[in-house]
């Protein structure tokens, strides 16, 4: 038996099989590279386009309307300087050191005063308003007895706020905890808690990239925590509407698609931030200041802490209170908020008197 020759038909054979299977990965590889080039042609005539990159204007480093450092944990904070507002009136704002909105004259702590401190989002931190018509000024200029801080920031919700406390009780109250702890709500705060798709288009970082901001999800039963995340570009993403557009039906329908999860968890927020408070030996208020889609009664239900409602004009008389009618709440809306909290304070100023000094 002439094995030789057998060899060479078997090597022959094999080269030929895989002469054949590289010509069709090649035939399909063409394919799909003629299909998504066709793909793309379509979807850049319909419209779409490749994602453009878009820096933050308040993340951008040096800008003069950057009010923000990077913060590895919360994701970020108030940088000490002043920063111009990008809305109606172009205030300037004022960021003492550990990320206080200036809430008086001097950064310099009065003395005896009872200690308050104000936390939340941009309502809180007063974005858009100079320092004198924020209602956390406003407030303290009124009531020389309280010593009041304003560490509210731009773009928090409920569970970067609640972070945000719990570093400011731990590192810069240790000898003296607040009286006081007021934190305020908006209702966007509740999708910003889960990191729904919604919120996650909304902000991007210094470079124009998406990010996640700290939040929980609902998972077997119980809360679990998902810390500040960068989302990274797709390959090919800033130069293909395709890939842009599956990228985007990846996050806003798998990975970030969690606006029914939001009640429960601002909820639970809202309590670890009690708790926090109560653990600290703080009072805590929540003071609503935003609630355009009517839902605060639904989130504090059964809340074991003080809500007061302070919202409304938002939604009724926007061009009266709302920079540029749309906008942050103005000057008008902040003298409001300083009425309508400062009462509340002046009826329980006694009992915060007694917490502060037992």
């Amino acid at each position: 038996m002439d094995y030789t020759r057998t060899l060479w038909v078997f090597l022959f054979l094999e080269i030929w099989g895989f002469v054949d299977l590289v010509k069709n990965i090649a035939i399909l590889l063409v394919t799909l590279s003629l299909c998504f080039v066709g793909a793309e042609w379509v979807f850049r005539l319909s419209g779409f386009a490749p994602r453009m990159l878009e820096a933050n204007k308040f993340f951008v480093d040096g800008a003069e309307t950057t009010w923000s450092i990077p913060d590895d944990e919360v994701g970020w904070i108030n940088r000490a300087g002043q920063s111009i507002a990008i809305e109606e009136g172009a205030a300037p704002m004022t960021f003492w050191s550990n990320g206080r909105r200036a809430s008086r004259e001097s950064p310099s702590i009065p003395e005896g005063g009872v200690p308050v401190i104000v936390v939340g989002g941009s309502n809180a931190q007063s974005y858009g308003v100079r320092d004198e018509e924020s209602f956390p000024y406003l407030v303290a200029s009124t009531r020389p007895a309280l010593w009041i801080e304003n560490f509210g920031t731009g773009g928090f919700g409920t569970i970067q706020t609640l972070m945000l406390t719990e570093r400011i009780l731990t590192d810069i109250y240790r000898k003296e905890s607040p009286a006081l702890i007021i934190a305020t709500f908006a209702d966007s705060h509740v999708l910003r808690n889960v990191s729904d798709q919604s919120w996650v288009y909304a902000i991007s970082d210094s470079e124009g990239r998406y990010v996640s901001p700290p939040h929980y999800r609902i998972k077997d039963s119980g809360f679990s925590f998902s810390p500040f995340k960068t989302i990274k570009l797709w390959p090919l993403e800033s130069k293909s509407a395709l890939v842009t557009i599956f990228h985007k039906i990846w996050l806003q329908s798998f990975v970030y698609d969690t606006a029914d999860q939001g009640l429960p968890i601002t909820r639970y927020a809202f309590r670890q931030l009690a708790s926090l408070a109560n653990s600290h030996g703080s009072k805590l208020v929540v003071v609503v200041l935003e609630d355009y889609r009517r839902i605060a009664t639904e989130v504090f239900q059964d809340a074991s802490f003080p809500i007061l409602n302070c919202s409304g004009y938002e939604k009724t008389e926007p061009e009266k209170y709302l920079l540029g009618g749309g906008g942050h709440p103005n000057a008008a809306y902040h003298n409001y908020f300083a009425d309508c909290l400062g009462q509340w304070i002046d009826s329980n100023l006694g009992s915060l008197v007694s917490v502060a000094k037992p």
